[in-house]
């Protein structure tokens, strides 16, 4: 679209998908999805027997050898130590003297993942939107809670402030339980005090713990990365620790006044579709900016296949679209 954003409509739909990404679904469907469904398999055997090992065992070893997923050529990578857990900056040529930023949170589920996993595509983002990235290696499940994580993200955004950058600048972005990220930093910044960043943007996003909704989405269309008995299973034994903790308070069901627009984006055959849709509609009914996109039969976390995906590629440029608007509209505001 070449439309100026304001101008866009709330909800808008992309496709019909490109081959690309209709053959990326195919394999997904063949060679993750019945991997996941026999490593679900083995974990309620696991759970069912020995309850206590699942709550020990560490899923983010996966991230280590994803190292080798290099970023873009140019792009500048730096470590930085936040209280709890590591972060990087992540800067594209094209991005090296800007004042603007994204505070980034990787997918996927709150337990597995991170850093390695999602430093070319951020490297992806910076370069797109001229905006540098802060890359947020936070605490996972189960060894961390979700409030854990929270704090790990409001530390990235309090640093991002310390640095000098303006909220103003500043946009929360996260793919998955990335996106539920992005929206509770969001929300635990405005109730700590702080000045709200200028937006978030949530790709393929995890926001409600309803699996009603889940269930119905799959119903319509069946997802191809993962059987509904896997996401029951990570809420179940790891959110909830196996109903001995109480569930989280989600996005919808919070107060979502005075945060800054949001953009959505979500395939039309993946399970979270129906959390994007209810979430929308929550910030809607409480005068928030939202924007939905919707991409025909685009698979979970979509966007990362930029590399070979067209559809991706497209998608990346909404973004990019989105968070020079989000960073920028209060000076057109003000003029």
């Amino acid at each position: 679209m070449s439309l100026d954003w304001r101008e866009r409509p709330e909800t808008a739909h992309f496709g019909p998908a490109s081959w690309q990404s209709s053959l990326l679904s195919m394999l997904t469907a063949i060679f993750v999805r019945p991997v996941l469904g026999l490593l679900t398999l083995i974990g309620l055997v696991v759970n069912r027997l020995h309850p206590a090992a699942l709550q020990r065992v560490r899923l983010d070893g996966i991230d280590g050898p994803l190292k080798l997923i290099r970023p873009l050529p140019g792009t500048e990578v730096a470590r930085v130590a936040l209280p709890h857990c590591p972060a990087e900056w992540v800067v594209a040529p094209e991005a090296r003297a800007a004042e603007s930023l994204i505070v980034y949170f990787h997918g996927s589920a709150l337990v597995t993942l991170g850093l390695n996993s999602h430093r070319r595509f951020v490297s992806r983002l910076s370069q797109a939107t001229g905006a540098k990235v802060l890359n947020v290696g936070y605490r996972l499940a189960p060894q961390a809670s979700i409030e854990e994580a929270v704090a790990d993200g409001l530390d990235g955004y309090r640093f991002a402030l310390a640095q000098g950058f303006a909220p103003e600048r500043i946009v929360l972005a996260g793919d998955s339980a990335g996106g539920l990220m992005a929206a509770e930093v969001a929300l635990a910044a405005r109730d700590g005090g702080l000045p709200v960043p200028a937006g978030q943007v949530l790709m393929s996003p995890l926001t409600s713990s309803d699996m009603d909704l889940k269930y119905r989405a799959m119903k319509n269309h069946r997802d191809v990365m993962f059987p509904f008995m896997t996401v029951k299973f990570i809420y179940d034994v790891f959110a909830t620790v196996n109903g001995t903790r109480p569930p989280p308070l989600m996005p919808p069901e919070a107060d979502l006044r005075g945060l800054g627009p949001f953009l959505l984006q979500a395939g039309t055959h993946e399970m979270l579709l129906n959390d994007t849709v209810v979430f929308a509609e929550q910030l809607r009914a409480q005068h928030v900016e939202v924007w939905v996109q919707q991409w025909h039969k685009a698979m979970h976390m979509f966007q990362l296949s930029f590399d070979v995906n067209p559809d991706a590629r497209r998608a990346v440029e909404e973004v990019a679209a989105f968070v020079r608007y989000a960073t920028t509209v209060q000076d057109d505001c003000a003029a």
